[in-house]
């Protein structure tokens, strides 16, 4: 009997241990070592397409609604208009021995829009890029398209300023569609002065390129996404032929902050900047946000400045009797910044 009340004891005991180590997680939260942008630490996804398009996707557009909800996107928009999807065969003959008074009046068989096939093929081979077709009159109509078919792309208007010279809209200079030359086009065209940087847009930015590294989040944190583009923008301007700047979420990219020798340790609320350059890297390592220590940081390195980062290695788990406090200085190799800068107003 004492047996069975000590059975009942233990297992008891073991549920309410398990109970608490599932509900009462420890809080890994942290004060932002950076200057205070505001943001509020609100959690959620980031409001972006974040993962590629799966290659030779395409939706199509049957209506105004459907493609002003296309374009608003975290990333650009491709689109091909056409005003219809099938034609007469070109090449087709009149087929020998045919009587139209016996056979009836000929007719030439319908096939594919050969600018459709031309595009299909293009959306197969552009990774990463998010495409639409429309055969919609209306949408047509929208698009102000006159001649049978064309080729749209749209910059993201979440990350679009007119103000800094960047256009809403492009459209490909030719009805004849290369996948070569559209390719080489939308790589030129895609990124607006500070766009989005993420495993899908990365291969877009071939020079020198300035990240930002925060919680980009529209939806949960625009206060601090404002607040970082405002001051990207300002920058870039500076330096357009010299330098690229984008924005990228700490979160979805923390594997890749290793790479500038930076570590994340409160990617809801902290700023961090890197730069990545012929397949090297170059961490701000313990340096505040701001405009004026993101432009010494930039003119640093095009002067050749910066050290190269040392890629941060995994942390090796504390053994089971370890202390709890682990915290210490990081030993990444890289640029150090005046913290006393104060960004303007």
């Amino acid at each position: 009997m004492k047996l069975a009340h000590v059975l009942i004891a233990a297992l008891a005991l073991a549920g309410r241990t398990a109970s608490c180590q599932e509900d009462d997680e420890p809080d890994y939260g942290g004060e932002d070592g950076g200057e205070d942008y505001g943001g509020e630490d609100m959690g959620g996804d980031d409001d972006g397409s974040q993962n590629p398009p799966p290659s030779g996707a395409v939706d199509e557009l049957t209506s105004v609604e459907q493609f002003e909800a296309f374009i608003d996107n975290a990333d650009a928009s491709v689109i091909g208009a056409f005003a219809a999807k099938e034609v007469k065969d070109p090449e087709a003959k009149l087929p020998e021995g045919w009587d139209a008074d016996e056979d009836g009046e000929w007719e030439a068989p319908t096939i594919e829009n050969p600018a459709v096939t031309s595009f299909n093929s293009i959306t197969g081979s552009a990774y990463g890029y998010r495409f639409a077709v429309t055969y919609d009159p209306a949408v047509l109509a929208v698009l102000k398209q006159k001649s049978k078919s064309g080729l749209y792309f749209y910059r993201s208007p979440k990350f679009l300023s007119k103000e800094h010279g960047d256009r809403a809209r492009e459209r490909y200079p030719s009805d004849k569609l290369a996948a070569d030359g559209v390719t080489n086009w939308l790589n030129a065209k895609a990124q607006p002065l500070v766009g989005q940087f993420s495993t899908t847009t990365q291969d877009r930015y071939k020079g020198a390129t300035l990240v930002v590294f925060m919680n980009l989040d529209f939806e949960q944190n625009a206060k601090g996404v404002n607040y970082v583009l405002k001051r990207a923008r300002k920058a870039a301007v500076g330096y357009k032929g010299k330098l690229s700047f984008a924005v990228a979420s700490s979160s979805d990219m923390s594997y890749d902050l290793a790479d500038y020798g930076l570590k994340s340790k409160s990617p809801k609320s902290e700023i961090l900047i890197g730069i990545r350059a012929d397949g090297k890297y170059y961490g701000a390592v313990d340096v505040a946000f701001s405009a004026a220590t993101m432009t010494k940081f930039a003119d640093d390195f095009l002067a050749g400045k910066l050290t190269e980062a040392v890629r941060l290695e995994p942390e090796t788990p504390p053994a089971p009797d370890a202390d709890d406090d682990m915290g210490g200085e990081e030993d990444g190799m890289g640029y150090e910044g005046d913290d006393a800068m104060k960004d303007e107003p």
